[in-house]
């Protein structure tokens, strides 16, 4: 038979588990709705960067010469957005695989 004590400590462990797996569950949302936002957001301009991109050069936008306004042009200026959050993606996916792959490494240790 198990004391008072004995019974006291498995039920604390058993509730921390649980509070563990609960935090866990909740990163993993966490980590996945941010992919799936930054993705939509991707999508999203890129669908609308043709319509923008329009306006932008129909309307009186003038560049100065210089170096700035060799990748501020209106032509390219679409494919510089759409590049910077297509490399935000990838760093944001980058780091979730990571998190996923440690994850399972520690799980693995655990089970052992």
């Amino acid at each position: 038979m198990r004391t008072n004590e004995e019974r006291m400590n498995l039920i604390f462990s058993r509730a921390e588990e649980i509070q563990k797996e609960q935090q866990k569950r909740k990163q993993r949302w966490i980590e996945v709705g941010c992919v799936a936002v930054c993705m939509v957001l991707i999508i999203a301009l890129g669908i609308g960067m043709p319509g923008i991109m329009g306006h932008a050069v129909s309307g009186s936008v003038t560049h100065n010469s210089g170096a700035a306004s060799l990748i501020a042009s209106q032509s390219q200026l679409g494919y510089i957005v759409v590049g910077i959050f297509s490399f935000a993606l990838g760093c944001i996916t980058t780091i979730l695989l990571y998190r996923i792959k440690e994850r399972r490494k520690d799980q693995a240790e655990r089970k052992l």
